[in-house]
C-alpha cells in the first residue's frame, strides 16, 4: 500500500485517556470511567478514563483511590 493510501496515524490513538477530574486529583468526581454509547446517528466516540483510581473504587467499595 503506498503512503498515500494509508490511514492517519495521530497521538491520540496511542495515548491513554484520562479525565479531567483524575488529572487534576479529584477523582471522587471523575463520571467517565465506563463506556458511553454515542447516539445512533451521531458519529462520535466516547473514551473511557482509564485512570487507576476506577479499579480501586470496584476493590474498595467506591472509596476511590491514587493516580499513579
Amino acid at each position: 500500500m503506498s503512503t498515500r493510501h494509508q490511514r492517519p496515524t495521530s497521538a491520540a490513538m496511542t495515548v491513554p485517556y484520562y479525565s479531567m477530574a483524575c488529572r487534576v486529583g479529584t477523582h471522587a468526581k471523575c463520571e467517565e470511567a465506563e463506556f458511553k454509547a454515542s447516539p445512533a446517528a451521531v458519529p462520535i466516540v466516547y473514551e473511557s478514563c482509564v485512570c487507576s483510581c476506577h479499579s480501586s473504587e470496584v476493590e474498595a467499595s467506591g472509596e476511590g483511590g491514587t493516580h499513579g
